[in-house]
């Protein structure tokens, strides 16, 4: 299938949805195709480099000085593809449209919790390890400028997602920290982290090892700035992480396209569980 075709067949599949929002085409070139609303704009990029598509989205139109955002990105190798593909991810694109360009009353976020963090008591003493909501917390406790951020993440997905926004927004804010911080700035972000590390789950530990310190792609000057705060049992699975992420390898690939948000089934009231039959 070429990209042409693909575009079209995406561009048919997003006919009602691009009418239910008030989209309509705007232009397209060999690599994108764009739409335009009153609400903003979303296009539809092909990086050819790493066989994805990706869904990026402004809300201003500034014509060539646009500035659009990343929303998702899905595998889209032209070759391989088919029609089955085609028509997933022309779902998961209306999807997300859904969510970013429905009409629905505005959260006022200053009434949305930010997700709560494990005592330091608790987790030092082993009772409970912190996880990636006090990941969140702490987060947004040393750079407030993210708290609406996150709170805004906890109302999209009716919990905090931390792929999406340690992707996005953390891992960013770290590397900048990193490459452009004080030595003080450096030291307190190293802290948070080290501590959350060490008494952390698997899962927040993956987080900060891979999608927030795997960043570095094993980048000589970071790699240095990490070194001189990290605590030894964080030091050796980051630089085992970076040595993967430096170069471009299957590994590269998934961290790049992760799964799609799957929400959390909700348990159903039964009878005869409460019972006990």
């Amino acid at each position: 299938m070429e990209l042409f075709e693909a575009f079209a067949d995406i561009e048919k599949n997003l006919e009602k949805t691009n009418c239910d929002l008030g989209f309509r085409k705007a232009g397209d070139d060999e690599r994108s195709i764009t739409f335009k609303s009153e609400k903003g704009l979303f296009r539809l990029l092909y990086d050819s480099e790493n066989g994805v598509l990706q869904l990026e989205v402004a809300y201003e139109d500034n014509a060539e000085q646009t500035e659009f955002n990343t929303i998702s990105k899905s595998l889209f190798e032209i070759g391989v593809i088919d029609n089955r593909d085609i028509k997933s991810i022309s779902n998961e694109i209306a999807d997300e449209l859904e969510k970013l360009f429905k009409v629905n009353k505005p959260v006022n976020l200053d009434k949305v919790k930010m997700p709560k963090s494990v005592s330091r008591t608790k987790a030092k003493n082993g009772i409970i390890s912190y996880d990636a909501d006090s990941l969140a917390n702490r987060f947004g406790a040393l750079y407030p400028e993210f708290k609406d951020i996150i709170k805004a993440n906890v109302v999209e997905y009716g919990e905090f997602l931390p792929e999406e926004f340690f992707m996005n927004y953390g891992a960013p804010k770290v590397i900048d920290v990193i490459q452009n911080g004080t030595k003080a700035e450096q030291k307190k972000l190293f802290k948070m982290l080290c501590e959350i590390y060490e008494d952390g789950t698997n899962e927040v530990q993956d987080i900060i090892a891979v999608t927030i310190l795997g960043e570095m792609k094993n980048d000589k000057a970071m790699m240095a700035v990490a070194d001189e705060y990290m605590s030894d049992y964080m030091a050796g699975a980051v630089h085992e992480v970076n040595k993967l992420t430096a170069r471009k390898n299957r590994f590269t690939r998934r961290l790049a396209n992760p799964p799609a948000y799957k929400p959390k089934k909700k348990k159903t009231f039964s009878v005869s569980n409460q019972l006990g039959k």
